[in-house]
């Protein structure tokens, strides 16, 4: 008797908790209540096993990456599938970048960006999805609130260099929506990618690992090597100290101002600016030819010593010796 009251008092209980459960949802202020979390179907790409070892994909080489408009890989186009895009708007510091906005089917508007050159990292994967897309390593990290993404595909092994496809969508599925964009992007890679416009001395085709005298960079820096940083910068240096690094950009034309001076190198105007902290350091930096608008194409070239203690002069000799070097090797404009 004494177990079936307490099964009665349990049933009891358990309809108590239904009723009130069913009052709660007829009267939910509907006003507040959050629309369920868009989804978007991911485009699929090849699958199968990750490939491993270095990447030999003709398509995606640093020559051809670095003359690619990335624009049209999240143009409308490309975002057609995940709501109403916004006409992309190409980075002012970058020439692999841009970035589009999109409002899906619900009202939300999220934004999709895509880094022609970024890291991938898929050696330190950190609890990210590896996967394959198109015969390439894809790298899928999600932010901890979930409410960003990131998708990479990896176009050089050594060191790991390629697209970045990042997703900010509160409110929908950030990786879903990266990996579609990721999937159309990297078959537009393997057919006909628009690219930039080979106009006279651009340096959007120019390696920049190429544009200096390796003899005038082991005279500042002995026993170093190249490595690209991205697929428009890269680095020499024999190991941490010191760093010589030549980059190209579009930007604004550079001016005298927050500590800027303006110098004479082989005949250039070049706007020279020393490190603040306590280190060795200096940039140069130059206007090569006009870019679109009010824009223009930028060579920099900086030198860093964390070894060395601050000596501006000594430091922006060093710079300006590679700077001159690679004047005399870029292309005319």
């Amino acid at each position: 008797m004494l177990l079936n009251a307490r099964r009665r008092r349990i049933a009891s209980v358990l309809a108590l908790v239904a009723a009130l459960g069913a009052l709660s949802a007829c009267g939910q202020n509907l006003g507040k209540s959050n629309f369920a979390r868009t989804t978007v179907a991911a485009e699929a790409g090849s699958g199968g096993d990750v490939p491993s070892g270095n990447i030999n994909d003709p398509a995606v080489t640093p020559a051809i990456m670095r003359t690619i408009d990335p624009c049209p890989l999240v143009g409308k186009e490309a975002l057609s599938d995940l709501g109403a895009p916004e006409d992309p708007v190409p980075s002012t510091s970058s020439f692999g970048g841009c970035r589009a906005k999109v409002v899906d089917a619900g009202g939300k508007q999220f934004s999709v960006s895509v880094d022609i050159g970024a890291s991938t990292y898929l050696s330190e994967t950190g609890g990210a999805v590896v996967t394959a897309v198109d015969g390439l390593p894809q790298v899928e990290r999600k932010s901890k609130d979930g409410k960003s993404c990131d998708v990479g595909v990896m176009t050089l092994r050594k060191p790991e260099r390629g697209v970045s496809f990042s997703v900010n969508y509160d409110g929908g599925d950030p990786c879903a929506a990266a990996r579609s964009v990721a999937a159309k992007g990297v078959k537009s890679l393997h057919s006909s990618p628009a690219k930039y416009p080979t106009s006279a001395g651009t340096l959007t085709a120019v390696d920049p690992c190429t544009v200096a005298d390796t003899a005038v960079l082991g005279e500042v820096a002995p026993h170093g090597a190249t490595s690209p940083t991205t697929f428009h910068a890269c680095d020499w240096t024999p190991g941490s100290n010191p760093r010589i690094t030549i980059g190209f950009r579009p930007g604004r034309p550079p001016q005298e101002r927050d500590g800027t001076k303006k110098v004479e190198v082989d005949g250039i105007t070049v706007f020279q600016k020393a490190g603040t902290g306590s280190s060795a350091e200096c940039k140069m930096e130059w206007q090569h030819k006009p870019w679109t608008g009010e824009y223009v194409e930028l060579v920099a070239v900086s030198y860093q010593n964390y070894d060395e203690k601050k000596d501006e002069t000594a430091s922006c000799e060093k710079t300006a010796k590679i700077a001159k070097s690679v004047i005399s090797k870029l292309p005319k404009p």
